[in-house]
């Protein structure tokens, strides 16, 4: 069944900085989000309680990856933390540097891309955060992994879309595809078994490529007002926007859309500031803000059978 709309969400939790980045570990059940100015890291059950926020001595932050109940990864502009201990007193130590972006966790594995187009395999150890590291082939502008499958975007015209098998792209692509232009400068990614993203924050265009087998299909499109996160579920997107609403595109809309798509639904996030971050977690949808906020939607099926 395709989804039809996002209900009005509720705020589950808050922290005092605006909030940057936003991960979902699944076998935790677990969503993670990092503010900045000051930052502080808040996790919530997925169904929205319990939470609990804390204090993490940062001078600013980017990304976070959660990889176990007691254990996290933190990006600053271009260096990645481990948090340790973070169920009881969480300590803070450096774990690499020059990182472009880190994705996931998928599983207990998260990847951080480094600016040298290394890679590096992150997950839970005895004491602290394994890191393994490996090269790259081509230049990669964007990585995102799923539960079989790893996603890319290596640099060559406007961009090309590759799937590799397994946690990480070191094996070759099991297909791929040229994107279209407008894609040189969106460069962050969410992928998907059937659908997925190329954006960048506070830009309107968006490339969704399709997937049918080993078959690939981009469409570029242009969204009225400028997108600050998004995410895939399924063959449907969900956009956050500046002007604070979640809008919903599902599979019709994206088929028959050309340049434009229009919205199969359109909910206001009613939260303070405006959203920065946003991550599916089974069948709910979690928006963190400029403000704070951490708010929880669920994603409706048609026929009102939830996801």
């Amino acid at each position: 069944m395709p989804f039809k709309t996002v209900s009005q969400p509720r705020r589950v939790a808050s922290v005092e900085g605006s909030i940057q980045g936003a991960s979902f570990h699944k076998k935790l059940g677990t969503v993670a989000m990092v503010s900045t100015n000051p930052v502080q890291v808040a996790t919530v059950a997925y169904t929205g309680s319990p939470a609990k926020h804390f204090n993490v001595q940062l001078d600013e932050a980017r990304d976070i990856a959660l990889l176990s109940r007691d254990m996290a990864v933190v990006r600053t502009d271009t260096d990645v933390w481990q948090l340790l201990d973070i169920q009881h007193k969480a300590r803070i130590d450096p774990l690499t540097r020059d990182t472009r972006m880190v994705v996931g966790p998928q599983g207990d594995a998260a990847l951080a891309l480094k600016w040298d187009n290394a890679c590096e395999q992150l997950t839970p150890g005895k004491n602290e955060v394994a890191s393994r590291t490996f090269q790259l082939r081509g230049d990669h502008r964007a990585v995102d992994i799923g539960e079989n499958e790893c996603y890319a975007i290596v640099e060559a015209g406007e961009g090309e879309f590759r799937i590799h098998p397994g946690g990480t792209p070191e094996q070759g692509s099991v297909t791929k595809t040229a994107l279209p232009a407008g894609c040189k400068e969106l460069d962050r990614l969410r992928g998907g078994r059937f659908l997925s993203a190329l954006y960048q924050r506070n830009n309107s265009a968006v490339c969704l490529i399709r997937r049918a087998g080993n078959r690939l299909d981009t469409k570029m499109f242009y969204l009225d007002v400028p997108m600050t996160d998004l995410a895939v579920c399924e063959t449907s997107l969900l956009v956050v926007t500046k002007d604070g609403r979640v809008v919903l595109y599902d599979s019709e809309a994206i088929e028959h859309g050309d340049g434009r798509m229009e919205p199969r639904s359109e909910t206001p996030l009613g939260c303070r500031g405006e959203p920065t971050a946003c991550v599916v977690a089974h069948s709910n949808l979690f928006v963190g803000t400029s403000g704070g906020d951490i708010v929880m939607g669920n994603i409706i099926r048609k026929q009102g059978i939830s996801a």
